[in-house]
């Protein structure tokens, strides 16, 4: 499920003992967090390319796990956030 940040503060689901339980969404520390949509998705057996629309005519790719991308039901045409954590930035000349 991906949702907008703020909206849904938890959700409640029942468990193997058929139980209601409440799910909190956590919050993440990265400041990076653009919202796009898939555009497109190459499944690997491992692996599975995520390519999302950002806006502008720009593109971000991302290879996740195939089991995550089935786990959040990825789709073309999905809402996602593509977001970024990075511990350094490197700067390059020619």
């Amino acid at each position: 499920m991906v949702d907008l940040p703020g909206q849904i503060k938890y959700l409640m689901l029942y468990g193997a003992d058929n139980q209601l339980n409440k799910v909190n969404f956590m919050k993440i520390s990265a400041r990076n967090q653009i919202p796009g949509t898939v555009k497109m998705i190459k499944k690997g057996p491992v692996t599975t390319e995520v390519v999302m629309s950002v806006g502008g005519g720009l593109e971000i790719v991302s290879t996740i796990t195939t089991h995550s991308a089935e786990t959040m039901k990825l789709r073309e045409g999905s809402k996602v956030y593509a977001v970024m954590k990075a511990s350094e930035v490197m700067v390059g000349i020619d």
